[in-house]
């Protein structure tokens, strides 16, 4: 059985192909991401991966705060930082096309990702997500 890491592919290098995008985010969604600094640095590239691969695994969840606001619809993404990300081609394949189905550019889907993501570990909701994996494998008897 997958642990919820696994499932969403949140281990570095994981997938062998990956493919190179150059991302812009506000200051803003970049520091959220971030979150406290590690040795004095802020990192967000790898964190960047995740947030788009939690956003994807969330499809279909129900949660209010999934779908890009449609009051943000019109307006422009900041781009006060850019970003090179190493993504799984097929996962960036499928951000985008989640993009185009909700009428916003990857831009822009980007940044509400990004914020999504921080709001589920600020709530908490990603180490409940890990424990009950871990519950389910115990229960299971499979080993992590």
């Amino acid at each position: 059985m997958k642990t919820k890491a696994e499932a969403l592919d949140l281990t570095p290098g994981r997938a062998a192909n990956r493919r190179s995008v150059t991302v812009r985010l506000s200051r803003l969604a970049f520091e959220a991401l971030a979150g406290e600094k590690r040795d004095g640095e802020l990192r967000v590239p790898g964190t960047t991966g995740n947030a788009i691969r939690l956003y994807l695994s969330d499809k279909g969840a129900g949660r209010p705060a999934w779908p890009y606001p449609g009051f943000l619809r019109q307006s422009q993404t900041r781009e006060d930082v850019s970003l090179d990300l190493e993504i799984d081609p097929d996962v960036w394949l499928q951000f985008e096309a989640e993009a185009e189905k909700q009428s916003v550019s990857a831009q822009q889907l980007l940044e509400h990702a990004a914020f999504y993501f921080a709001a589920e570990l600020n709530a908490g909701r990603i180490t409940q997500r890990i424990l009950d994996d871990l519950d389910a494998d115990e229960a299971s008897g499979d080993a992590v």
